[in-house]
């Protein structure tokens, strides 16, 4: 049986373009090879071979004149948040200015848009919408609590005394002036009330939609980024979630903390806030799955009446 001629070495193992492969002398016979496949016309892709979300895109913007990748491929570019339904999404959004007529091939959802001074970014060498543009064009997507998971996720920022800083992609301050500035636009008036609820701190999504749903019951509003010292004045635990009036934390247990190592680590942090007068409310994944939101708000409603909060009673 007759082995395909290999590809030369500028375009093997990755998704390139017509072009390229003419550049490179490679015969369109040989581009229609079983070794790949035609996502889009002008592109061809290795069959089998794991390549990282910007090598996809790459040559879809390349055969794209002034095409900018948008709305939910620019936001897996940032590594912004998404809700399952739509993070697995294999559609690539491609918008361009108004003059030019929105990009129309297979495998594509064309976008027909204007753009601001800014709005344009270079990330790992491809036209992007920034990160700010690009929460506004969510804002048409996503509902309302997906939305302020997302603006979090932007405006996070902090200085803790164990890993690297986290800087904030979007300030809280420079994302409300943004929005300021726009007038009809699609889902302007939930991006407007997303900005009011969003807050700098929140490090995955579990944790606003925690936040989200202690305010709707009206419990008081926790605090974000609260560091807890020891009778020395060292730090000594940094909650996801803090009512320091009351001395309650809650912490939402994401998959590392299953480890026997992270475990360990866990509970000498719950004996350490214990003796410092803390009540500590630990969630995991399990307890939203089994009783959703409101398991969570009745287990941190009783630690604060444990706790000396003179609040309501119980909705019934």
């Amino acid at each position: 049986m007759h082995q395909a001629t290999p590809l030369p070495e500028p375009i093997q193992g990755r998704s390139f373009t017509l072009n390229e492969s003419d550049a490179c002398g490679v015969t369109r016979k040989q581009t229609a090879n079983r070794g790949l496949h035609t996502p889009s016309r002008g592109i061809r892709v290795p069959w089998g071979v794991a390549q990282g979300l910007a090598d996809l895109i790459r040559p879809i913007l390349e055969v794209t004149p002034d095409g900018v990748a948008s709305h939910v491929t620019a936001a897996r570019l940032w590594k912004i948040p998404l809700p399952a339904w739509l993070g697995g999404s294999f559609q690539i959004h491609i918008s361009r200015d108004s003059p030019v007529s929105p990009p129309q091939r297979k495998g594509i959802t064309g976008h027909h848009t204007s753009f601001k001074p800014g709005e344009i970014c270079w990330v790992q060498g491809l036209a992007v919408t920034s990160p700010l543009r690009t929460w506004l064009d969510l804002a048409s997507l996503l509902d309302l609590e997906d939305l302020v998971a997302a603006g979090d996720f932007l405006v996070c920022e902090h200085h803790r005394s164990f890993g690297p800083p986290r800087i904030a992609l979007v300030t809280l301050a420079g994302l409300k002036e943004g929005l300021r500035h726009e007038f009809r636009r699609r889902g302007l008036v939930k991006a407007r009330e997303a900005a009011e609820l969003i807050r700098v701190g929140a490090d995955s999504p579990p944790e606003t939609k925690l936040r989200l749903a202690l305010q709707r019951a009206g419990l008081p509003e926790p605090v974000l980024n609260y560091v807890v010292k020891d009778l020395n004045g060292q730090d000594c635990s940094w909650p996801d979630l803090a009512l320091p009036e009351w001395k309650v934390a809650l912490e939402y247990d994401g998959a590392h903390h299953r480890s026997v190592k992270q475990k360990g680590i866990d509970d000498g942090r719950d004996h350490l806030m214990a003796q410092l007068g803390w009540r500590q409310v630990r969630i995991s994944q399990g307890v939203l799955d089994a009783g959703g939101q409101q398991a969570v708000v009745v287990r941190i409603r009783e630690a604060l009446r444990a706790q000396g909060w003179p609040g309501g009673q119980e909705d019934r």
